[in-house]
């Protein structure tokens, strides 16, 4: 997959970073901050057959969202590689138990990536970034988010890998994307499932740091995913 992502890329025109338009640049992250979660519940699970897929799911749509870009930023392509070896090389070892070294290098590929992606927003041209991305899709982007940093929470040994480089507390993103639903529900009904889903969820969320149950929360997140697509 990793050779066949390289060659795509060469085969397309180089834009500069003025012509990627927040569209693009967002769906990378969702599918970017998707993988990063899922890696970490294949972690947490010691890599069954659900979790597998899932992340070979994710994989697959980062790879595509990054086809997308046509970046010419080459950190970012290499960052991305970095990344998608470095799960490869997990899932070929194939371990049951928990791995410190592992857990910490994941957190630094995740805050690395995080800090090339802001950079390229804010080079971003002043028309693409007055092209609002719309609600949902931004309520959805700081779901990811939340999800990733739960499940570094649920997976690390320590306490401590994979949360580090978030600069808000959980507990205000958490808070955040209520006070979001909330407002969309009140524009239009139809999200009524998306909030009733959330609310489901959210006081485990917020218990991240002592009575975490990623099952139920991946699960849960499947469902949001769906709904938000059907949109």
């Amino acid at each position: 997959m990793k050779k066949l992502v390289l060659l795509a890329l060469l085969s397309l025109p180089v834009l500069s970073v003025a012509d990627i338009s927040q569209q693009k640049i967002t769906q990378f992250k969702i599918s970017s901050l998707q993988l990063f979660s899922s890696f970490s519940s294949f972690m947490y699970f010691h890599g069954d057959d659900r979790n597998r897929n899932r992340l070979l799911q994710a994989q697959s749509r980062g790879d595509q969202a990054i086809l997308a870009l046509a970046s010419s930023n080459n950190e970012l392509l290499n960052k991305w590689n970095q990344i998608s070896e470095y799960t490869k090389l997990y899932q070929e070892q194939n371990s049951n138990e928990s791995d410190m070294s592992l857990e910490a290098g994941w957190s630094i590929l995740q805050g690395e990536l995080a800090t090339i992606v802001k950079t390229l927003e804010k080079g971003l041209s002043d028309n693409n970034s007055l092209s609002k991305q719309s609600d949902i899709i931004s309520v959805q982007v700081r779901m990811e988010m939340i999800l990733s940093r739960y499940m570094a929470y649920a997976n690390s040994t320590t306490g401590g890998y994979g949360v580090s480089y978030g600069e808000i507390p959980l507990e205000k993103q958490i808070a955040d994307v209520s006070e979001r639903l909330a407002q969309l529900v009140k524009v239009d009904s139809k999200y009524g499932s998306l909030v009733k889903q959330w609310k489901y969820i959210q006081g485990t969320l917020l218990a991240y740091n002592s009575n975490v149950a990623p099952f139920v929360v991946l699960h849960t997140f499947d469902k949001m995913r769906k709904l938000i697509a059907a949109e």
